[in-house]
């Protein structure tokens, strides 16, 4: 038995549908028609005319950081970093579960279907669980060092970094039905000796998947990776061979116009996260530029420590208007634009643009449907810029589903109880927070 979602108006290709029906099967579209003769064989889930779009994208997160929201806030980055390299070691692995399991679930019912996590030195385990639990799509990282950024970072060897990962994509990659992703990760050029990189580059191109990592995100970060290497960021790690169509960069800040070209040139997808940019001052990124010269753009909530934020939708509004007028060009990051960073764009990013992102027969079941018409969004000939320039996917969002599954109906979760979820993260929560408040308080002096 599949699942018919039945009076569908798709947006596709810059348009919206007369009514169809589509059928899913397993976690794939099956057929795109005006009408099925074999419903009472399937589940129907009938949508009234209501539109229907490919699951959001958010292409960097730290969903396991949701329990550092609140207590890490008006900190530069500098100062921040301090602490998030402390974060693993603060909570037990039960409160990392139900951090990254509250963190997801509040994504998806903004919209977001497929995210991309990086871990840190945390325990994998309880932080793959959460994500899974939760119902999400995940590509996941676990970022690796071997060179002491600042204060508090956490040092291993070269080859200790790369057996974990090697250990890490072995364990991992392809699991939940291949709703599991690997790619290899290292904190950030910072935090990383080349050798370092260069085998992880290495690791990635014999396994077949892709790297992702921060990049040029702080001003004095990356000023000390110009002093070591007597270059900018992106010009060392395309010397190291880490650009390319299957590396997704976060941040992207104190770059140049070069190495904007060099982006673009190679293929290499970059990430707007901007709730954190302004919230630990990282600065605002020259996207505008990047997006002039073709490089691929995606959004990314990042953590909820740094961003308080896992609604994409909203995150994308913010990086529009943040490149209007950092730009003074209103055309620049229309909402056409920006909902490519949400979608296609996205599923490039994360090398999954075959599989995701297109509400097409033979792709994955992984979309949602919108309330429409809502007093946001009152016709369709401007459909499109309303719902990325006025909405939050948590007003916006009905019902979710993820790999042919009905993971949200009419706004709740279908096998989830979120009443029990949030009240025992609560307790967990509010047990093991103090360490946290002690140390940024600690900090701050």
């Amino acid at each position: 038995m599949g699942l018919i979602i039945k009076n569908a108006r798709i947006y596709e290709n810059r348009k919206l549908s007369s009514n169809k029906s589509i059928l899913i099967e397993g976690n794939k579209i099956i057929k795109i028609s005006h009408n099925f003769s074999d419903e009472n064989k399937h589940k129907i889930l009938n949508i009234s005319g209501r539109i229907i779009i490919p699951g959001l994208i958010d292409c960097h997160t730290h969903l396991y950081q949701t329990f550092g929201r609140g207590l890490m806030d008006d900190l530069h980055i500098t100062k921040w970093l301090e602490i998030i390299w402390q974060f693993p070691n603060i909570f037990s692995e039960k409160a990392l579960y139900y951090s990254t399991l509250l963190g997801a679930m509040e994504a998806i019912k903004s919209g977001t279907t497929a995210v991309g996590e990086l871990l840190g030195e945390s325990a994998e385990e309880p932080i793959i669980q959460g994500l899974m639990d939760s119902g999400i799509r995940a590509v996941v990282g676990k970022m690796e060092n071997d060179y002491p950024e600042g204060k508090n970072t956490p040092v291993k060897s070269t080859q200790d970094c790369l057996n974990d990962s090697k250990q890490f994509f072995n364990r991992w990659q392809g699991k939940y039905n291949d709703r599991l992703k690997i790619k290899f990760s290292f904190a950030g050029l910072p935090a990383c000796t080349d050798i370092l990189i260069k085998e992880l580059v290495k690791l990635a191109k014999e396994s077949g998947v892709g790297i992702h990592a921060h990049a040029a995100e702080g001003w004095e970060p990356t000023n000390q990776v110009r002093k070591r290497f007597n270059k900018g960021e992106i010009f060392v790690l395309n010397e190291l061979g880490a650009l390319g169509p299957a590396t997704q960069l976060a941040h992207v800040i104190w770059i140049d116009d070069e190495e904007i070209k060099l982006l673009a040139q190679t293929g290499t997808s970059v990430i707007h996260c901007p709730y954190t940019n302004c919230k630990v001052t990282d600065g605002i990124s020259p996207m505008h530029k990047m997006q002039k010269a073709g490089v691929n753009i995606t959004m990314g909530c990042d953590g909820g420590a740094s961003s308080s934020n896992y609604d994409i939708l909203s995150e994308a509004r913010l990086g529009s208007m943040l490149q209007k007028v950092f730009s003074m060009d209103e055309k620049t990051f229309n909402s056409p634009s920006v909902y490519d960073m949400l979608t296609v764009n996205g599923a490039r990013a994360l090398n999954l643009e075959d599989d995701i992102s297109r509400i097409k027969e033979g792709y994955k079941a992984d979309m949602v449907v919108l309330e429409y018409p809502t007093s946001k969004m009152l016709s369709e000939d401007v459909f499109i810029n309303n719902f990325i320039y006025s909405c939050s996917g948590n007003e916006v969002i009905r019902d979710v589903i993820i790999d042919g599954q009905l993971t949200v109906n009419n706004h709740k979760f279908v096998y989830i109880n979120e009443d029990n979820i949030l009240n025992n993260a609560r307790k967990i929560f509010l047990k093991e927070k103090k360490e946290l408040v002690t140390i940024k308080s600690n900090i701050r002096k």
